[in-house]
C-alpha cells in the first residue's frame, strides 16, 4: 500500500519540468492546477510515469542530469531539487 502524508504535487510538477518533458507531466500540472489537494489520487504506475525520481534508468533524464549510473541520478536530481 501506498500512503503518501504529504502535498508535494505543483512542486514536483515544477521541478520534473526541468528534467523531463512528457505527457504524463502535462497530466499532472493540469491535474494540480485544478485541485486544491493531489495526494492519494495516483497509483504507483502513475507515479513510475510523472515522478522523475522513479525513473532514473530514463535516458532523457540521465541525459538531464549528465549521470548515467541510476544511484548517480538520483543523487544529482536530489541536489537538483533541492536547489530548486
Amino acid at each position: 500500500m501506498f500512503q503518501p502524508g504529504h502535498e508535494y504535487t505543483k512542486g514536483n510538477v515544477k521541478f520534473g519540468k526541468t528534467v523531463l518533458q512528457n505527457d504524463s507531466i502535462k497530466k499532472l500540472e493540469e491535474f494540480a492546477n485544478s485541485n486544491k489537494e493531489t495526494q492519494g489520487k495516483f497509483t504507483i504506475g502513475d507515479e513510475k510515469n510523472h515522478n522523475v525520481f522513479m525513473r532514473v534508468t530514463d535516458p532523457n533524464i540521465q541525459k538531464a542530469v549528465g549521470k548515467n549510473d541510476p544511484i548517480d541520478v538520483m543523487g544529482k536530481l536530489r541536489e537538483l531539487k533541492n536547489a530548486s
